[in-house]
């Protein structure tokens, strides 16, 4: 049975990927004197804020790290709003008692502020960023500090992002995965990843875990 769902935040729950694009562009601009390409921007996309500024510019990235933080928060809550469906989402899955869970790459500030503008931070049991783990995604680090933390095994949990590090991360933890339809990436990009499930729009996760905890119910009930 599935009775845990973790969810990667940017680009999974809240979309941030204008402004994620609109800063990477922005400091681009000021520090190489042009724009990112569009494959620039899909191959930045899930990395740790460091990489993407060392990618940039190397010589210039610790400063511009401390620069973008300071862009981020400033334009965050202006430039960013939940995806399509995911607050009810959310809302449903913990009104069906599943536990509910974070594991992202991002800051805590920065996931905090998330939460907070989109105020659903009190649906969720765990949360953990890049701030509370040594490796983070595509290390399995996180998803097995929230499986151990709530005591679930790997098989009674499914996670749900929006990048090659998301799948790869669930597979090496033995969770299964779930790439959102909204994604940066293309199709053939999202298929490249070979996600357990994909959804194009969020109530279909309801659907899936609905099937599998269906199929586990009947696998039982012929075993009995």
């Amino acid at each position: 049975m599935i009775k845990t769902v973790i969810f990667d935040f940017d680009g999974t729950i809240i979309d941030t990927n204008a402004l994620i694009e609109e800063g990477l562009n922005h400091f681009s601009l000021r520090y190489r004197g042009n724009h990112l390409s569009r494959k620039e921007l899909v191959d930045l996309t899930g990395k740790t804020l460091e990489d993407q500024m060392h990618y940039i510019h190397p010589v210039h990235a610790l400063s511009m790290l401390e620069q973008f933080k300071i862009w981020y928060t400033h334009h965050h809550n202006a430039k960013t709003k939940a995806f399509p469906g995911m607050i009810t989402l959310i809302k449903t899955l913990k009104s069906r008692g599943h536990r509910l869970a974070i594991v992202s790459n991002n800051s805590k500030l920065s996931l905090n502020q998330g939460l907070n503008h989109l105020m659903i931070s009190n649906y969720f049991d765990i949360v953990i960023t890049r701030d509370d783990v040594i490796n983070v995604k595509p290390s399995p680090e996180g998803l097995e500090r929230v499986l151990a933390m709530l005591d679930v095994d790997p098989s009674e949990a499914i996670y749900i992002g929006d990048t090659h590090n998301d799948m790869l991360a669930a597979r090496k933890a033995g969770i299964r995965n779930v790439m959102v339809g909204w994604s940066q990436l293309d199709v053939s990009q999202m298929l490249i990843s070979e996600p357990d499930y994909m959804i194009s729009s969020s109530p279909q996760l309801l659907t899936i875990i609905d099937s599998i905890n269906e199929n586990i119910v009947s696998y039982e009930k012929v075993a009995v």
